[in-house]
């Protein structure tokens, strides 16, 4: 029989016994089924520095117990064990022959960079913000000022609710006609990614609306819609997602509850095929360690079976000569979103888009941040 193994960190500030715990959760659980989780393993230390009573237990779940889907995955294997203690999961491997019905992201990191037609450096993203009661005059006018200074991809943010100034349909429209004029001029495909909110059947319809207008990429809030909503669209529609997972942030801070940004990130969000995915930043407002955000990064690239690569985003408010570290440290296959950094130029949105594109360059090419300010004095011209 093939099994899903799954590891969990039990804690506890009082002796305990792993075994005899694990057992009353699954039977309590499962009751008494044919096929019932297995402990495989239990491993018992103490945490001298946390002073803390530890154990790593894992745990056999045969493929039988599951569907195909995200909703049985995260049942089970997260569910009702992790809820009555400190308990923690900390990472899950599949086996080949259930992941062989999971296709992962559409477009993945090749399939995103194959269709702007970059490969050379990581993409540069610029996010819109304070768009809420926005007109349609404002809206085109910052649209096509990111555009014409040459960013990769043009998103909204994930509070844009109140369109009623410019709705969907209109600014789609207005958006799609700008990014494809600039297109032309740069020798690249910009891409621009709504932020597509509702119902899922609203959703799915935006999203029909917007294929139809030759939009490829569209932005999702994981947290309202759930993963199975996620595997749901991107089975359905041969599209790209920009996905922020929008959870709490004790699934990644609290090292005794939740789930393992490396499981949740490089393991769920890619089965339920997210293509771009928001993770952890150090240049948040709530800042993450940065050794976290390069192990999350690093689990949406590395090798998953059949499993597309995701894109990982770095994002925050990134200034230019913070370019030079992050690609040092995450590389090539990523996004940059700047978030509206770029609007902040003193001479104007498009030029801070420009200077961005220009730094970026600059990093790839092995120039300094110094050399880089004498080719585009611009560079440092922004009130951050």
């Amino acid at each position: 029989m093939n099994y899903i193994q799954a590891t969990y960190l039990l804690s506890s500030d009082k002796r305990f016994d792993p075994e005899s715990r694990i057992k009353d959760y699954i039977k309590k659980i499962f009751g008494n089924i044919k096929h019932m989780p297995e402990i495989v393993d239990i491993d018992s230390f103490y945490d001298t520095d946390l002073k803390l009573h530890k154990a790593l237990v894992r745990i056999n779940y045969p493929v039988v117990l599951f569907r195909y889907d995200m909703s049985s995955i995260l049942s089970i294997l997260y569910g009702e064990i992790i809820v009555p203690e400190n308990i923690r999961l900390i990472s899950v491997d599949f086996h080949p022959a259930f992941l062989d019905h999971f296709k992962g992201p559409n477009l993945g990191v090749k399939g995103v960079k194959d269709i702007v037609g970059i490969h050379h450096r990581p993409l540069i993203a610029g996010t819109l913000v304070s768009l809420n009661g926005i007109s349609r005059k404002e809206f085109e006018s910052m649209i096509r000022q990111s555009a014409e200074g040459g960013l990769d991809i043009i998103r909204e943010n994930e509070i844009f609710f109140d369109d009623a100034m410019i709705p969907f349909e209109e600014r789609i429209k207005i958006a799609s006609d700008i990014v494809s004029e600039s297109s032309q001029k740069f020798g690249k495909n910009i891409l621009y990614a709504p932020f597509v909110t509702g119902s899922i059947t609203e959703i799915s319809e935006k999203i029909s609306i917007g294929m139809d207008e030759g939009i490829t990429l569209f932005t999702l809030n994981l947290f309202p819609i759930g993963f199975e909503n996620l595997q749901f669209l991107s089975d359905t529609y041969k599209a790209g997602f920009i996905v922020n997972p929008g959870y709490p942030p004790f699934f990644f801070e609290n090292d005794l509850f939740g789930i393992q940004p490396t499981v949740f990130f490089g393991r769920f969000l890619r089965m339920a095929g997210a293509d771009i995915v928001v993770v952890p930043s150090p240049y948040g407002s709530k800042a993450i360690p940065h050794h976290r955000s390069v192990e999350v990064a690093n689990s949406l690239i590395e090798k998953f079976e059949n499993i597309n690569p995701s894109m990982p985003v770095i994002y925050g408010e990134i200034e230019p000569k913070d370019v030079y570290k992050i690609f040092s440290d995450f590389g090539n296959q990523i996004v940059i979103d700047i978030k509206d950094t770029y609007t902040k130029h003193k001479k104007g949105i498009k030029e801070g888009a420009k200077a961005y594109m220009d730094v970026i360059e600059c990093v790839v090419s092995g120039s300094s941040y110094d050399e880089c300010k004498t080719i585009n004095p611009d560079i440092s011209e922004f009130n951050l």
